[in-house]
């Protein structure tokens, strides 16, 4: 697959998390009040992603490690969720959590990829 389609799916999959995470934040934020500095986290943590890919690649290994960072964010703000069943039962959160886990795991095969041509590159 050539660089620039890779590219172009990363930043889609990457666009659709910081899409999602607004949402997640809202769905979950009225059963998540002990998690507000969790919260905060992921927050910043996205502001931090997005300032990041704005920069273009100027910051490439910046920008993969707020990613990896933002993924983490993700995850724990997800547990923390499963642990209100009522919450757990809702159609929207369910279908944010799918949207979100999806868009983690091809972030991370293609993030994969970019290593490895950028590795390529250097060779």
């Amino acid at each position: 697959m050539p660089v620039s389609n890779v590219w172009r799916d990363y930043n889609i999959q990457r666009i659709r998390r910081y899409t999602s995470i607004p949402k997640l934040i809202t769905v979950a934020r009225s059963y998540l009040k002990n998690y507000s500095s969790e919260l905060y986290a992921l927050i910043s943590t996205l502001e931090r992603a997005q300032q990041l890919q704005e920069l273009g690649l100027a910051l490439l290994g910046e920008q993969f490690e707020a990613e990896k960072k933002l993924s983490h964010e993700v995850r724990s703000l997800i547990v923390a969720c499963h642990h209100h069943h009522a919450l757990i039962a809702k159609t929207n959160f369910m279908d944010l959590e799918h949207d979100l886990l999806d868009a983690d795991a091809h972030l991370h095969a293609l993030n994969g990829l970019l290593i490895g041509n950028k590795k390529s590159l250097h060779a």
